[in-house]
């Protein structure tokens, strides 16, 4: 079991100051802004798909349904405003073509060991549209129920119906996009759900017998402070959902131009009372018998993330933290990105340039970043930091066939920095964060991200506070 993590005098105005900037999140590494970017790789990904379908290794297959029937303002995904059928209906056609073009280039059927549902608001759709897909997905692949089979979904307009109907098509988790239930932030963010109606999803999700049920929360939101967050905190652990992750609410307005016209800066929690919101979730949490998983997860004791946490098998990807180390992911759908481990590529934005090059029988990829040895071995170093808080020099030297501290002898000054302001311990066997350096997880990451020194280059990131 983990200590309580309550004491946090070390935070202090000058260390906040000093690490509250821009700076990636590491669902990936290398980072998505300095992949190439092109006319279009679908060869490429032709190739990385070709070669994976000669491996006898699971898929995970991620599916991205961009719809929502209302734009929340600080919500920074890929989704498109609609309620026009016709549009959904086409989406869906390509996105059945695109499965039918994966399997096709793949060869024999492929298992898939993780399936996931994201949006946008997959439950935007209709009952048999969603039956409509996961039949093509078992068309063209063979499903492993004892995997993680989950949708995301919002709570007011998922209906029982939604529910059952996937429960009966095999998922088993389910993750509600809650935000906050304070009025005034939902206000402030473009939405209106009530406590009534979040509790109600909730419920029969739980009676229907979801065995894991994840809330969504973010910290950082405009009207948000400390007493107004402990509230929602209450109602949520009220519930006892399996599993919660809570993020840091990303601010970027000359990135995102809803944050520009909707969102008031003035609104938004000071970098002091931010962190002390989320030192406050931390503090709530875990006392409430939660595992702290990474910088924004948490689960149940038992929960398997918390078991492969504690095994040094817990990984993180584009969807958050997994138990499920060592998969390829094959995204499908507008801007989804395929993860094969030494090669990243991403499907087009634009919804009508998605549907065109698939009905044209073209994969619409025009982000590609094929990783080197260097990238690969700074990948792993960034994640066991990010999912474990800690390195085991002597194993990755072991593995890579390097000498740590030369090879990372540019980095070893600004290693030592961290180290004298109490962000982690360093010997010659393991580099392992501290309790301060938890919350400052992103900061100790970057130190090791060749790329951001790179000052031809501009970067978009949220702040790391």
């Amino acid at each position: 079991m983990q200590t309580v993590l309550t004491d946090y005098k070390e935070v202090t105005p000058e260390i906040i100051q000093r690490y509250d900037r821009s700076g990636p999140r590491y669902t990936s590494y290398p980072t998505v802004p300095i992949w190439d970017k092109g006319e279009f790789y679908s060869e490429d990904y032709v190739e990385f798909l070709e070669r994976e379908g000669q491996s006898d290794k699971s898929l995970s297959l991620y599916i991205h349904l961009p719809f929502c029937k209302r734009l929340c303002t600080f919500c920074g995904c890929n989704k498109f405003i609609t309620n026009n059928q016709d549009v959904v209906e086409q989406y869906l056609t390509t996105v059945q073509t695109e499965l039918k073009m994966i399997s096709q280039y793949m060869g024999p059927r492929k298992t898939v060991k993780q399936l996931h549902l994201g949006g946008g608001t997959p439950t935007h759709l209709s009952v048999s549209q969603l039956q409509k897909l996961i039949a093509t997905v078992h068309e063209y692949f063979d499903v492993d129920f004892s995997g993680e089979i989950a949708f995301e979904a919002h709570p007011k307009v998922t209906r029982e119906t939604h529910l059952k109907a996937l429960y009966n098509l095999g998922f088993r988790r389910v993750s509600f996009g809650v935000q906050d239930i304070d009025s005034q932030v939902q206000k402030a963010i473009n939405r209106d759900q009530t406590l009534e109606q979040t509790q109600k999803t909730f419920y029969s999700a739980r009676e229907i017998g979801y065995t894991s049920i994840n809330i969504d929360l973010v910290y950082g939101l405009p009207k948000q402070s400390v007493a107004t967050f402990t509230r929602t905190m209450e109602e949520v652990n009220a519930m006892r959902p399996d599993r919660l992750a809570i993020y840091s609410f990303a601010y970027i307005p000359e990135m995102f131009r809803t944050h520009k016209k909707a969102i008031k800066e003035q609104d938004l929690p000071t970098p002091k009372d931010k962190i002390a919101i989320y030192i406050e979730s931390i503090r709530f949490f875990t006392e409430a018998g939660y595992e702290m998983i990474g910088m924004d997860h948490y689960a149940g004791q038992t929960d398997e993330l918390a078991v492969a946490q504690a095994n040094h098998t817990l990984h993180r990807n584009f969807m958050g933290y997994t138990t499920l180390k060592g998969l390829s992911q094959i995204g499908v759908g507008v801007s989804s990105i395929s993860d094969f481990g030494d090669g990243y590529f991403q499907n087009d934005k634009e919804l009508s340039i998605y549907m065109e090059q698939i009905q044209q029988q073209r994969f619409p990829v025009v982000r590609r970043k094929v990783l080197d040895k260097d990238d690969v071995l700074r990948r792993e170093l960034i994640e066991s930091l990010m999912c474990h808080y800690y390195l085991p020099i002597q194993q990755f030297e072991t593995r890579y066939e390097i000498k740590f501290h030369e090879y990372f002898s540019g980095e070893m000054e600004s290693l030592k920095i961290l180290e004298q302001e109490g962000l982690l311990s360093m010997d010659n066997h393991e580099i392992r964060l501290t309790k301060l350096g938890t919350l400052f997880m992103r900061n100790v990451a970057m130190v090791f991200d060749r790329y951001l020194h790179d000052k031809s280059r501009i970067f978009h990131f949220s702040r790391t506070v």
